[in-house]
């Protein structure tokens, strides 16, 4: 059985020595699905407009525009996502918090029923480097928002402080998507871009036919040595929509490497990661470069959320096309089940977070939550959060 993600991390913290991955035991989930229930109505939404930190410009709250980030505290959780909505410059006691973007990460302290919670949620936007070489497209962008945030364990470097992958996406473009990274040292009151991280195939260019990208978690590689991301590739073959393109592809960087620069010696920025091609990681970039679709079969394409099961001793998918999800299972993270589907969830059930009951959320169970955003067909006025719990038998 894998005996390294995650929870057992910090015990190969000191030079950062790989786990043993071992010999994964063959087990496969039958998903049992609940019906959903209501987590955050959309009441609890509108709410939120007039007691977020810092005042909002924008008398709409789009949240979650992402997958969630969940942190588990000494009093309940932390969970963040992007409020979808226009972020202009903001300054709140003397600080300033924003810049003119759509898109943010936001913290709200709640529990697994109640995720916005009662007090005020802090909604910030990714703020520039201050080294403006670390990401020059920063500017560029219209949108930049995240949700799914790492905790650094005890024993690493930037030990309690938060990770997160963030979507951003460029102008003059349905929508061309790019991931990137962003460290918070305060619990998420503020955020510096540490700069992209994967681009697809396909090189930016205006007019070009929209693809959707995801923003996805990063997930401990079976050795505990590296970051694995997930996400949908545009393979490049000359047209200009994206007539080509991939299920599931990865990226991996050296969590050593990734959390030095993060959380190091100034200034703080990401470092290269690989993208999975022709069965190696040596071979393409992860900026640009192509990838293997590792869900080739799969009838399922769009959002993205992997984590490792304890009880499974195997990694589990959740894949989302915007109302149906699916469910696969892999052992190396690397070569995945076909994706069964387990139910349909729309009219939009967007970004699917998987979340653990025990001390990391992160890691699943015998039993796990699976939250959601959904909208109506009226839209974002009357759009709540749901979520339904998958027990394996």
């Amino acid at each position: 059985m894998l005996i390294c993600p995650r929870i057992l991390l910090a015990a190969a913290a000191a030079g950062f020595v790989a786990c043993s991955p071992g010999i994964a035991d063959a087990v496969s989930c039958t998903p049992f699905v609940s019906k959903p229930i209501v987590v955050v109505t959309p009441q609890q939404r509108r709410a939120a407009v007039s007691k977020a930190r810092p005042p909002l410009t924008n008398p709409q709250f789009d949240w979650p525009d992402t997958p969630l980030g969940v942190v588990k505290t000494a009093s309940g959780y932390e969970f963040f996502a992007s409020d979808g909505n226009y972020h202009g410059v903001q300054h709140w006691h003397g600080n300033a918090y924003g810049n003119d973007k759509y898109g943010s990460i936001v913290t709200s302290a709640g529990a697994l029923d109640n995720p916005l919670g009662s007090a005020a949620p802090f909604d910030v936007s990714i703020s520039q480097n201050p080294d403006l070489s670390v990401n020059p497209n920063y500017s560029a962008y219209t949108y930049m928002g995240g949700g799914p945030v790492y905790h650094v364990p005890a024993g690493y470097p930037g030990a309690g402080n938060l990770l997160a992958t963030y979507h951003a996406e460029l102008p003059n473009d349905p929508l061309y998507a790019v991931l990137g990274l962003a460290a918070s040292m305060d619990d998420g009151r503020h955020w510096t871009d540490l700069g992209e991280i994967v681009r697809l195939n396909q090189a930016y260019a205006p007019g070009l036919g929209g693809f959707e990208i995801g923003d996805g978690p990063l997930v401990l590689a079976p050795d505990g040595r590296y970051f694995y991301l997930y996400f949908p590739d545009w393979i490049a073959n000359g047209s200009r929509n994206p007539a080509n393109t991939t299920h599931v592809s990865v990226a991996r960087a050296p969590v050593a490497a990734v959390l030095d620069a993060a959380f190091g010696t100034a200034p703080h920025h990401t470092v290269p990661f690989e993208k999975f091609y022709d069965g190696r990681w040596d071979l393409q970039p992860a900026i640009g470069g192509a990838s293997d679709d590792l869900e080739s079969s799969s009838s399922l394409q769009g959002y993205i959320d992997v984590h490792y099961d304890s009880a499974l001793g195997q990694y589990v998918m959740i894949i989302s096309n915007d109302t149906t999800f699916g469910f696969a299972e892999s052992v190396d993270a690397i070569t995945w089940s076909t994706p069964v589907s387990i139910g349909t969830f729309g009219p939009i059930a967007a970004y699917p977070t998987a979340v653990g009951l025990g001390d990391d959320p992160t890691v699943l169970g015998a039993s796990f939550h699976v939250f959601y955003t959904y909208l109506p067909t009226s839209g974002w006025s009357q759009g709540s959060v749901k979520r339904i719990t998958i027990t394996c038998e």
